[in-house]
């Protein structure tokens, strides 16, 4: 990591004074900082500071510059964009491959199934035990989806006896199922 030093000292405790390039980086640093902290880049600011003196060494340009603080700070506000983006594109990439990777296993676990399987045997079997017209009527009313009157009708009952016949054969499921 590189430190904030005058100006006017020598880098690495070379003789000839800095270049432009790294004089002009030592006294926009901080601002540098501080700019990509607020602009959302809290945790990768110094990262992004240090890459952006690295990838304008790499241009060796600084000479043409003409105004070096206005390449320092759109080069970083770029590469804080640029980093932005790939954190963006990791994350979508990580929910992408949980969903899939919870889709896959989305079905029951098997112990899950097998109590699933379990519980309906003995609530056939609580059924089962009932009188034919109450096991119709709770059938017709719970899977059907009719209505005591039509269950009524149908049976030829009253909706009173209808509404008897579904108590008892719920008190039996939950019964069976306690």
């Amino acid at each position: 990591m590189i430190k904030s030093m005058p100006v006017s000292a020598s880098w690495h405790g070379n003789p000839h004074p800095m270049d432009r390039l790294t004089r002009s980086f030592m006294e926009a640093r901080d601002d540098l900082l501080r700019f990509l902290k607020r602009r959302g880049r809290q945790r990768a600011a110094e990262d992004i500071v240090q890459t952006v003196w690295v990838k304008l060494r790499e241009r060796d340009d600084a000479h043409t510059w003409q105004e070096p603080r206005a390449v320092l700070f759109t080069t970083a506000a770029n590469l804080g964009t640029d980093t932005h983006r790939r954190e963006t594109v990791a994350e979508r990439a990580a929910l992408r491959e949980a969903a899939s990777a919870e889709g896959a296993g989305s079905g029951p676990d098997p112990e899950a199934h097998a109590d699933a399987v379990g519980q309906l045997e003995l609530l056939a079997a609580a059924l089962d035990e009932l009188p034919e017209q109450c096991r119709q009527a709770f059938l017709l009313n719970r899977i059907e989806g009719l209505t005591h009157a039509e269950i009524a009708a149908q049976l030829g009952v009253s909706t009173k006896t209808i509404q008897r016949h579904i108590e008892r054969a719920l008190r039996a499921c939950v019964e069976v199922l306690e």
